[in-house]
């Protein structure tokens, strides 16, 4: 099972990737304006033009947005996590499918509406972390009792399956009009975060371009 440690890093990690993404799907959220004070006819007359109320504050009109923080991040997973199990019992393309319309509601979008197949995660606080834990020991049981001809699950298996979806899971972004180099980044930062709760390490993204030695 992974460590306490391993989630909350894994968590904070997946926070980062996805933070690009929701700032370009959840549009700026602009508190309302303060609702001005009447004053009387005699005062306003006597303070002249403009004294009809209090004019806003300059910070109540600008663009408010709540960090991405590690429960929201621990959600995301969850949802990873059930791509996992998607793929595994060859449901992929429903997981796929329900992208759009579940990571809105996770992200927290106002008026999102959940798909009526599967509901959305949704950040719930530390218990989010502990749901990442056990989830994630729900999978690698999963993945163990497989038959297998007496082989061993080995991080191989594991390394192409989170490959698998992190290409799904950019390709849906994109479908849902996030830029390629966003969504590609979003995804490869999400599935990093995955893998290391199954101890797996990825130091160099996919994306990286192939180093060539001088030619001289």
């Amino acid at each position: 099972m992974p460590t306490d440690y391993a989630c909350q890093a894994a968590a904070e990690q997946a926070a980062r990737g996805i933070a690009p993404v929701r700032a370009l799907l959840l549009p700026a959220q602009r508190s309302a304006p303060a609702q001005q004070e009447e004053v009387s006819v005699v005062i306003r007359s006597f303070m002249g033009p403009g004294a009809g109320g209090r004019p806003p504050a300059p910070e109540d009109s600008a663009p408010r947005v709540e960090p991405v923080g590690a429960p929201m991040g621990a959600a995301v997973l969850l949802s990873f996590l059930d791509g996992l199990r998607a793929d595994l019992s060859g449901a992929l393309v429903d997981w796929y499918s329900s992208i759009p319309a579940q990571l809105p509601v996770t992200l927290g979008a106002s008026g999102a509406e959940p798909s009526d197949r599967s509901p959305a995660r949704l950040p719930n606080g530390w218990q989010s972390l502990a749901d990442l834990q056990s989830n994630a020991q729900d999978v690698l049981t999963v993945l163990s009792s497989r038959p297998r001809d007496g082989q061993q699950v080995g991080p191989a298996e594991l390394s192409w399956r989170l490959a698998l979806l992190e290409d799904a899971f950019s390709g849906a972004l994109r479908r849902m009009g996030i830029p390629d180099q966003p969504a590609a980044d979003c995804a490869a930062e999400l599935t990093v975060a995955t893998g290391s709760l199954f101890g797996l390490n990825r130091p160099t993204p996919r994306s990286a371009p192939a180093q060539h030695s001088p030619s001289y």
